[in-house]
């Protein structure tokens, strides 16, 4: 019998009072595949996250995790099983690097025990990982940004989740923090079979780092495929209002190259 897919949308709705941000949105997610998740903004790509993250509730439509309804798995367990990275990694309060990785263990936790040496040890692991192990008793919130967003990302490994919901992870990083940051994503998702859902506003991103992309606009799907078949001037017209060309480059890499608005 074929698993159902790891996460599901079917019709999904979402609004922020009367403005509606998901509008009966159809997604399907496999486990293990990177999904790279593009649009405008105003487009819904946050929402679409936080909805499955439980931080924002949908008004209409349903979800499904694992084929069950998300709305009736407890709490505790999808927090275990789904870690969330937002798209600032600011903290407005001094953290120790190392505890905010513990973080990642509190649905573990039994109430409001102390960390375990065995939580600690899988968060020490978890920082080695991501590279950020000397940065343990350091201030999180006097780091650089990438180091900070690679603590982040050592937070989500501590938590031993199946799916990572990043959004705009390399928003504002330098190129060499974006490039270690992206390493350390690779290798782990590949170590431990994730399943990652990516919003990014980089589109060659996309196209180099994605199994899939979903191209949304107004809170729908317009476009869904893997980045050859998604990702065409066609498909970038309608989502961008911007003429593009897909070429390659030297090493047959495919890119692409913005030509210009399609109106005044």
């Amino acid at each position: 019998m074929t698993a159902p897919p790891r996460i599901e949308a079917r019709a999904l709705k979402a609004a922020y009072g009367p403005n509606p941000a998901l509008c009966g949105l159809d997604a399907v997610f496999q486990s293990g595949e990177i999904v790279a998740i593009l649009g405008e903004n105003g487009s819904g790509k946050s929402t679409l996250l936080k909805v499955i993250a439980r931080i924002v509730a949908p008004d209409g439509g349903e979800l499904l995790f694992d084929g069950r309804p998300l709305a009736a798995i407890p709490r505790r367990d999808t927090a275990r099983r789904v870690a969330y990275v937002a798209q600032s990694a600011d903290l407005v309060f001094p953290i120790r690097s190392l505890d905010l990785v513990l973080q990642g263990r509190a649905p573990h936790g039994r109430g409001f025990s102390a960390d375990s040496p065995e939580d600690r040890s899988l968060a020490l692991e978890a920082m080695r990982a991501c590279d950020v192990a000397g940065l343990a008793d350091r201030d999180a919130s006097a780091l650089s940004g990438g180091e900070r967003r690679r603590v982040f990302l050592a937070r989500a490994l501590a938590q031993e989740a199946e799916v990572w919901l990043l959004d705009e992870p390399t928003s504002g990083l330098d190129p060499r923090h974006r490039i270690d940051f992206l390493d350390v994503l690779v290798r782990e998702h590949r170590a431990r079979s994730t399943t990652v859902l990516l919003v990014t506003h980089e589109v060659d991103l996309a196209l180099s780092l994605a199994d899939r992309v979903l191209l949304l606009r107004a809170g729908r799907v317009l476009a869904s495929g893997t980045p050859q078949e998604a990702l065409t001037p066609g498909t970038l017209r309608e989502v961008f209002d911007v003429e593009a060309r897909v070429d390659r480059d030297a090493d047959g890499h495919r890119r692409v190259m913005w030509v210009g608005r399609t109106g005044p």
